[in-house]
Formats: structure tokens, C-alpha cells, sequence
């Protein structure tokens, strides 16, 4: 009996840390990504001022950066939303899992950010699925798919729970 209050007071442990940090990075996602949108606001507000004619390359490049200023920091508050339901996901499956789940989601976001700033920046050609292309994409992929998993295991709980 006490081995098994011992295991859950030590998996509860686990998971709050979990919590908690994926709290701060979410905060730091929105933070960090306001900075980034704030310095590009600043450049492509020089750009206008400098009356400097946009060719379609440079208007795809800012509606990028703008995208991904956009996207992450929506990445950002879901991680937050993560962090703050791991309470209601931890009877529907293992701590593992969910670690596996947590893991592969802020594994997802840096390379769908990283994809995106470089599409912005060193894009060859419009339309054309190159590896700068493959990166955010995989990014993206892995994120989508970790919120899907969540989500359903989100939904499965509270289902569960009003029985």
C-alpha cells in the first residue's frame, strides 16, 4: 500500500514538473516570438519608408515572417493549454505517453519555427517543395499530430469522466 501511494505522489511529482514547464516555455514562446514580430514590424516599416518598390519575392517573404510570428505564438498558448491539462489526461493513458506526447510537441515547434524563417529568408523559387520546404513541413506535421492525440485524449477524458 505505501509502494503504490509512494508511486503516485512520485508520478504526480513528475507531471506537475512537466506542467510547470511547459507553462514557462509556452510563456517564453509568445515572448520570444512578440520580440521577433516587434523587430520585423520595425524592418518592413523601414522598408515602406524607404519607398523601396516590393518585388513578389520580398512580399512573400514578409507575409512568412508575418505567418510565423503568427503561428508560434498560437504554438506558444497551446503549449500553455497542454501544460495546463495534463491533470485531466493522466488517467487515460501513461506518464510515459504523455511525456512521449509532450516530448515530440516542443521537439515540433523549434523546427517548424526554424522551417518557416528560413523559407522567409532563402527561398528559391515559389511552389517548389524543397528541403527548407521539408523542414517546417515535418515541423508542422509532428505539431498537428501531437494537438490531434491530445485533443482526442482531451475529449476521451471529459467524456469519460461525465459517465
Amino acid at each position: 500500500m505505501r509502494k503504490t501511494i509512494a508511486f503516485y505522489v512520485n508520478e504526480v511529482k513528475s507531471l506537475q514538473k512537466y506542467k510547470l514547464l511547459l507553462i514557462g516555455l509556452g510563456f517564453f514562446w509568445i515572448f520570444s516570438w512578440c520580440i521577433f514580430g516587434s523587430i520585423l514590424g520595425a524592418q518592413i516599416k523601414s522598408l515602406n519608408q524607404a519607398a523601396m518598390i516590393s518585388s513578389e519575392h520580398m512580399i512573400w517573404q514578409r507575409t512568412l515572417l508575418r505567418s510565423a510570428h503568427a503561428h508560434m505564438n498560437s504554438m506558444g498558448i497551446t503549449t500553455i493549454l497542454i501544460g495546463l491539462s495534463i491533470p485531466h489526461i493522466k488517467g487515460m493513458i501513461s506518464e510515459k505517453n504523455i511525456k512521449k506526447i509532450i516530448l515530440f510537441n516542443l521537439i515540433s515547434i523549434p523546427i517548424f519555427g526554424f522551417g518557416i524563417i528560413l523559407e522567409a529568408f532563402f527561398s528559391d523559387i515559389i511552389g517548389i517543395f524543397s528541403l527548407i520546404t521539408a523542414i517546417s513541413a515535418t515541423g508542422g506535421i509532428i505539431y498537428i499530430l501531437t494537438i490531434a492525440i491530445w485533443s482526442s485524449l482531451f475529449i476521451f477524458s471529459a467524456m469519460k469522466k461525465n459517465n
